[in-house]
């Protein structure tokens, strides 16, 4: 149970009805305590739960206030994982489409092969370290068709 804090400095005085007064010294008397001190210790038991009461409402205050901004910037990344999965597959579409009118052209698989060597020399000239690595994985991935 709580101690004290400090030195008894200051008194108070209450009235209680007959029937709470005799639950006080019953209780007090179970646990072999004076009412005073049964009282005393009553008291700062339910200050101290008071305390952490009010803490426990700040803090479902802040949870919900932080999941509320983690919702907003979850859902501005998921918007722009969107946009760039959406702009890449404009770009597979576009490039299947200019490959796939290149090859109904005349003698246009040398030249289609020397621009998809220039294209892809001009690319990897301009990886970073990071995106040199992550094309060395793909690359066993994927499949020449």
């Amino acid at each position: 149970m709580p101690k004290l804090r400090g030195s008894r400095t200051a008194e108070i005085r209450t009235w209680l009805t007959a029937d709470d007064m005799f639950k006080l010294k019953q209780l007090a008397k179970a646990r072999g305590m004076k009412d005073t001190d049964f009282a005393r210790e009553a008291l700062l038991t339910y200050l101290l739960n008071y305390e952490a009461e009010q803490r426990d409402k700040l803090e479902t205050v802040y949870a919900q206030q932080l999941k509320v901004s983690t919702d907003e910037i979850v859902s501005v990344i998921k918007s722009g994982v969107n946009r760039i999965c959406a702009l890449l597959a404009k770009n597979a579409v576009q490039s299947l489409a200019s490959n796939k009118f290149l090859s109904r052209l005349e003698d246009t698989e040398d030249m289609m092969k020397e621009c998809q060597g220039a294209a892809a020399k001009q690319i990897h000239e301009q990886l970073s370290k990071e995106e040199s690595a992550v094309a060395q994985q793909m690359s066993g991935k994927i499949t020449k068709r």
